[in-house]
Parts: C-alpha cells; structure tokens; sequence
C-alpha cells in the first residue's frame, strides 16, 4: 500500500483540498470551504437520508487538513483539528476515501433516517501527517467517546458545491486519488477491514 513520493511532497504542501498548511506544531489549518456555524446541528437523520458525521477529535497535525471524498469524486468536506462535520447521503454503501500522504478509505452501507459517525485519525506520516477513517460503531474504541468528541469540536459546515469545483478541475489527480482508495480498501486485512466498515446496524 506504498504511496508515490512525489504525490507525498504534494500532499505536504497541499494538504488537502484548498488548506493554508502550516508546519505540524504551527498555526491551526483553515479551508476556504468550511465555515463554523453558529450552534451545534442537531444530528438527526432526514427519514429519506442518511446523515454521517466525520468528526477529528484530535489537535495533531494541526497545521493540515484531510480532504474527504467519496468513491463517485465527490466532495464531502475538509477534515479540520478538532472538529466535525456532517453529509446527508443517499441510503446504500459509499466508499469515503481521505486525501492525505496516504489514501485510508472506509465503506458505510447506510439506511435513510440513520446517523453514522467516523472517526478522522491524523497518524505521523515520512513526509506529512497521514490519516486514518475508521468507523464509530458498538464496540469500537471511539464509541464510548464519541459525544465528547462532538462536544469539544468546533461545528463546521462545507460549501460543497465551490469544493466540487475545485476537484472538478482537478479530475486527473482526483480520480488517481480515488483509485488509490479503492485499492487501500482492499488490501486491507480482516482486521483493518472490521475497523473501516460501517454497517446499516451501526447508525442510530
């Protein structure tokens, strides 16, 4: 699952889509594409959608953003530190692949008037943070933390339309990012499989 180093320097300096990066320890990273809301959404679920929630409940790498995509190029958000954001979807299985040195991806099958939570974990990377989807669910180490996570993340919502844009204009690099997901996805192990998948059951 070995990334090209020339897409790793460009994910170090990109940093997602549209991120201002600064150095691990710098500044907090911001997106031209997410702006904070006013209160906290109600989670709830449309009874004819689903709602996911990416939440990042961790200051590391504070200086990137994640970009989040889904299996079709389109645009979900930008992961930013400590905080969350929220898709409303279709009900069916979506692959979600995150835009980082690497390209972690996770498999949701959701139901309509659901709401499923993931979990964007920065790891240290060789020449940028990397990034981990890993799916909140019963039994999952996240699961127990999962409201304290929303409660100390800053409410962000994307403008997803100026975001489609901007991967539209990059549709080379986006359906190579893409490619990679789907790769990643499976050659990850039973293991690392369990981790990344959400199943209708899990939403609540």
């Amino acid at each position: 699952m070995g990334e090209n180093r020339n897409d790793g320097l460009r994910a170090a300096a990109l940093a997602g889509i549209g991120m201002v990066a600064g150095v691990l320890t710098g500044c907090s990273v911001t997106s031209e594409y997410m702006r904070p809301l006013p209160a906290r959404p109600t989670l709830s679920a449309p009874m004819d959608r689903a709602l996911v929630v990416f939440v990042r409940p961790s200051s590391f790498a504070r200086g990137i953003g994640f970009t989040i995509i889904d299996e079709k190029g389109r645009y979900m958000g930008d992961s930013l530190p400590k905080s969350a954001f929220t898709v409303s979807m279709e009900p069916g299985r979506h692959v979600f692949i995150c835009w980082a040195e690497n390209s972690s991806a996770l498999e949701a099958t959701v139901e309509a008037g659901k709401t499923y939570f993931v979990e964007v974990a920065p790891k240290m990377g060789a020449l940028a943070a990397r990034a981990h989807l890993l799916a909140v669910k019963p039994g999952s180490a996240g699961w127990k933390e999962r409201d304290a996570w929303l409660a100390g993340a800053t409410p962000l919502a994307a403008d997803r339309k100026a975001g489609q844009a901007y991967l539209d204009s990059r549709r080379a690099a986006t359906a190579e990012r893409i490619r990679r997901g789907l790769s990643t996805l499976a050659e990850y192990d039973a293991a690392e499989r369990s981790a990344r998948v959400l199943a209708p059951a899990d939403g609540i």
